[in-house]
């Protein structure tokens, strides 16, 4: 379904909340809404409350295809300031729609002929572990932890600098023996544009075609809610009972 597809589907569950009296939205809200209606139908795709047991997104076959679309691979390249890094810590540049990591692996000098596993640590399990020779990294295992990008720049007219991650490898060793990392991730998903007028300037869905009218119905529920809340509550009831 295109941006104006979804326009169109979206004005008329809109309108038919309000007996096809509804508000007058045009293309620059109704993009805002969807967008904010896809990045609510991501989260709740990503990490949904029905999980009870936090497998998350790749349980099942069908949550793996509703956000295939948003794993995308990555070869980080060391940031090019290193200041502030632990002992045997390399600051890395994350792609710029970069959400969350699924997978990473890196090849170290220590064993330059096989991927070792890179494992995400807490800046307290760092204080806890990392003088412990059971615990630390070592030959087949890099750590990785989280860190800022290098510049802000919120509210300022810099650009921001690249999103960054740490990787912290095996204290015996020489320091940086980190000479490749590999990922793959879940991108930020892309912002849906409506444009009627001007219908090269859309930007459509990425999200599986399946799910667009899960987002046409979230964005129908927070602009029913904004303008008509009790409309959307009693509609709502009356869904669930059905």
């Amino acid at each position: 379904m295109t941006a104006n597809e979804m326009k169109f589907t979206f004005m008329l569950k809109f309108d038919a909340m309000f007996e096809f009296s509804a508000p007058n939205y045009d293309d620059r809200q109704i993009s805002y809404l969807l967008t904010n209606a896809q990045n609510r139908v991501f989260i709740d795709k990503y990490y949904s409350l029905a999980d009870k047991y936090k497998r998350g997104f790749e349980s099942d076959e069908r949550h793996r295809r509703d956000l295939e679309q948003l794993i995308k691979p990555a070869t980080p390249t060391p940031s090019s300031v290193q200041t502030g890094v632990h002992p045997n810590g390399k600051f890395y540049d994350l792609p710029s729609d970069f959400l969350y990591a699924i997978e990473e692996a890196a090849i170290t000098s220590a064993i330059p002929t096989k991927e070792v596993v890179v494992k995400p640590v807490t800046h307290d399990q760092y204080l806890a572990n990392i003088n412990n020779p059971y615990k630390r990294p070592y030959a087949n295992l890099v750590w990785r932890m989280d860190v800022s990008r290098q510049i802000q720049a919120v509210g300022t007219g810099t650009a921001a600098s690249a999103k960054r991650t740490e990787l912290i490898s095996d204290p015996t060793l020489p320091a940086n023996t980190v000479t490749s990392y590999r990922m793959r991730y879940l991108q930020m998903p892309p912002a849906i544009v409506v444009d009627e007028f001007s219908p090269s300037n859309q930007r459509h869905c990425i999200l599986d075609p399946i799910i667009h009218d899960a987002i046409i119905d979230e964005a129908v529920k927070m602009a029913t809610a904004s303008v008509k809340p009790e409309t959307y509550q009693i509609a709502d009831k009356e869904k669930s009972d059905n």
